[in-house]
């Protein structure tokens, strides 16, 4: 399967990585200029082609069908190539939103926001409100120089203002909205955005856009005919703190399977710290712990697992998870790994001297970690 993403400019886009998590197909980007947007839709060959800014729109009446979702919205992010050759045009974002606005909410534990205010005019912009006003809200779009009602209580920037490289970008100062409760930026990189940032020091739930980017990827390849209904579990492997639990996290509320934390589990199960267990038991005996809770997991199916960063080791767990689903190596740099490792304190094997200690950790797995096919590196 070969798929891809058409775009003007998309030098910030994660889009590749991102559909590394559920596929091995081979996944493009495609940068067009207006006037090459008819032809590359119609020629491309593409088992599916994602669209974003700034041709959403333009995309939707080169399809030879929509679906009635896609002609709600008046706008298109996802082609696919049905049978008999013609081209049908969906839209995936509004499933990516439900899936991030649903995250905000459940992190808020507060009540729906009755007022909404969505910056931006474009296409995004639109399905955000679509949303919104689906579950009740009322909702009003904020266009450039404009500022929204003091009375919102949730604000969407659907604006490419603070996406990378203008990391420092920003459309509203966030503090002067004090009824505000959840923020929700659809920029994905950086991640967090500025505005997240500020949003999270002033009290407020905020999310970045990065479980609606893994949401709509999902979706897209679910409708690519994947079986996603009953399929194997993905597990996240890789180095201490390459951020296996962050990204099960993400992927787990982006579609909805089920978040397993391994490390949770044991703890869970054993009822003490994996700290302790080291400190009384020794490192032998919780690897046969983290072999044994392996085993019961994967004996279930649809889930996203955060696998511990020695997990695999053994032969047998490897095998494991191997034969009940995808493993993804998360590849991080060593730089970045020591700037991590070096803000906590809870790693039993990083004790002490954790930079050192992690360099000889990453000596010693080198090999170990590099024999995994599958990488994602965000």
């Amino acid at each position: 399967m070969t798929a891809g993403l058409l775009g003007r400019k998309l030098g910030h886009s994660l889009s590749p990585q991102i559909h590394r998590f559920f596929g091995d197909y081979k996944y493009s980007l495609y940068e067009r200029e207006p006037e090459e947007v008819e032809d590359f839709v119609r020629n491309s060959g593409l088992d599916f082609l994602n669209v974003t800014i700034p041709y959403k729109a333009v995309v939707a009446p080169l399809c030879d069908e929509l679906t009635p979702l896609a002609k709600r919205l008046g706008n298109v992010n996802l082609v696919t190539r049905i049978p008999d050759g013609r081209l049908r045009g969906d839209n995936t974002d509004y499933f990516g939103f439900e899936r991030l606005l649903d995250t905000a909410l459940e992190q808020s534990e507060s009540a729906f926001p009755k007022r909404a205010a969505v910056l931006g005019a474009g296409g995004a912009a639109a399905t955000a409100k679509t949303v919104l006003e689906d579950r009740g809200a009322t909702v009003s779009t904020v266009r450039r120089g404009e500022l929204p009602s003091q009375d919102a209580e949730l604000i969407v920037n659907a604006t490419p203002v603070g996406m990378h490289p203008d990391d420092d970008g920003r459309r509203i100062d966030i503090s002067e909205f004090p009824k505000c409760r959840i923020v929700l930026d659809l920029v994905y990189n950086p991640s967090p955005t500025r505005l997240v940032r500020e949003a999270l020091d002033c009290g407020k739930t905020a999310e970045d856009g990065m479980v609606m980017l893994m949401a709509q990827a999902y979706r897209a390849f679910c409708m690519s005919g994947a079986n996603c209904e009953n399929g194997g579990n993905i597990y996240l492997y890789g180095p201490p703190a390459s951020g296996k639990s962050t990204w099960t996290r993400i992927i787990a509320a982006a579609t909805g399977l089920k978040r397993i934390d391994i490390d949770e589990e044991i703890v869970r199960t054993e009822n003490r710290p994996i700290a302790k267990i080291f400190a009384d038991d020794g490192e032998a005996a919780f690897r046969k712990i983290e072999k044994d809770t392996l085993r019961r997991v994967a004996s279930q199916k649809s889930q996203v697992v955060a696998l511990g960063g020695g997990a695999l080791l053994d032969g047998d767990s490897r095998r494991t998870a191997e034969a009940t689903g995808r493993v993804v190596l998360l590849d991080c740099s060593e730089e970045e790994l020591l700037r991590r490792a070096s803000r906590s304190c809870e790693r039993p094997l990083l004790a002490g001297d954790a930079a050192e200690r992690l360099r000889a950790l990453l000596a010693a797995r080198r090999d170990h970690y590099a024999s995994f096919t599958r990488k994602v590196k965000i």
